[in-house]
């Protein structure tokens, strides 16, 4: 019989960011007919905040330590045998050891001075010994580390926030409102925009928001729209039908300002050719007002930026989807048909799309 896939929580944040007391508020809340998993990533060699999560730990609890690194990157092997570890001394997979039941869920809490997107590939992509499921990724931040000048400078913080499905603004009662205005006024800019942003003081976080899977951002046209003026068309279900990686095609229009609006979203596996992007960019030039995505280039992610008739690309830990979305001029006059052909030369921008039958 097959085993269910384990759910798997990743607390991430910068270093001080109150993670491990996260992880505490956690533990008390875990229900008495539940053992967990709880993986801590110290980069030194002394397992301090295992010990200090001990005296928090019942009987029902593993606790595992990745010491010497950071499971970012030269500990990533380390990850991969403690979460086994975790996994066989937890189950009957293997006769020679002394089993425990197995585990109900499993908690991962990197240190703070990588980003986790590594982590990420390693959970989705690797043949552990049990299924993992992995749920809505948490990012602890606190309002003095996220600053307008740290958000430029710090590229493990655009990551750590990026990669978050919740983002917990911890310490509140440590800084003042206008720390807390600026660090909401970042978190309400980003793109994709964060759909859970939760205000905590000592890391307090329910269990229950945590149980939710790991999914991509909410889909939000750049402009804003009147829900009364929409209008919605698929263009890829009915056009281009052999390309099955096209999860979603939206077209909006604004009755006011009458701008057009679209957008896609393409499975992750795809690879977009950053030369074929360009020459389409430069031939939509004229028409559009704005370009934003998230779109995989090669091996890498890339935030793509179309504005005052520039387009920039520059790397993003993004991981879960590429996105496109674009908004036209209103003397362009842009149809239906005109996005259905926009819409092939987009679809050919990616290196393993297959052409259309002419039949």
């Amino acid at each position: 019989m097959p085993q269910s896939a384990l759910p798997v929580h990743l607390i991430t944040g910068l270093l001080g960011s109150g993670k491990t007391t996260t992880v505490k508020h956690l533990l008390a809340q875990k229900p008495e007919n539940e053992r967990w998993g709880i993986l801590i990533n110290e980069f030194g060699d002394i397992d301090i905040d295992v010990a200090s999560l001990q005296a928090n730990a019942s009987e029902q609890v593993s606790l595992k330590q990745v010491s010497g690194g950071c499971v970012c990157c030269t500990a990533q092997f380390g990850l991969v045998e403690a979460i086994n570890q975790l996994l066989t001394q937890n189950t009957n997979l293997d006769s020679n050891l002394e089993s425990n039941p197995p585990l109900d869920r499993l908690i991962i809490e990197p240190t703070g001075l990588g980003h986790p997107a590594k982590i990420i590939d390693t959970l989705k992509h690797t043949a552990f010994k049990q299924p993992l499921n992995l749920q809505a990724i948490v990012c602890v931040i606190t309002p003095k580390q996220l600053t307008q000048e740290r958000w430029q400078k710090s590229a493990v913080m655009r990551d750590l926030v990026t990669l978050a499905d919740i983002v917990v603004l911890n310490q509140t009662d440590l800084s003042s409102q206008t720390e807390q205005a600026c660090s909401d006024l970042i978190l309400a800019s980003l793109y994709p925009n964060k759909s859970q942003v939760i205000h905590s003081q000592f890391g307090a976080l329910t269990l229950n928001t945590l149980m939710q899977p790991h999914k991509p951002a909410s889909f939000v046209l750049l402009a804003g729209l009147d829900e009364h003026h929409d209008q919605s068309v698929t263009l890829s279900e009915t056009y281009y039908s052999a390309i099955q990686n096209t999860q979603a095609c939206q077209l909006s229009q604004n009755a006011q300002q009458n701008i057009v609006s679209i957008g896609w979203v393409w499975q992750a596996g795809n690879q977009f050719n950053r030369v074929k992007l360009k020459a389409l960019f430069e031939a939509l030039a004229p028409k559009l007002v704005r370009a934003k995505g998230l779109l995989k280039t090669g091996n890498e992610w890339q935030l793509i930026n179309w504005t005052e008739q520039q387009l920039q690309f520059s790397d993003i830990a993004w991981r879960q989807d590429s996105r496109l979305e674009l908004l036209f001029k209103p003397e362009a006059k842009i149809n239906p048909s005109d996005l259905k052909g926009i819409e092939i030369q987009l679809l050919n921008c990616i290196n393993t799309a297959k052409k259309p039958s002419k039949t």
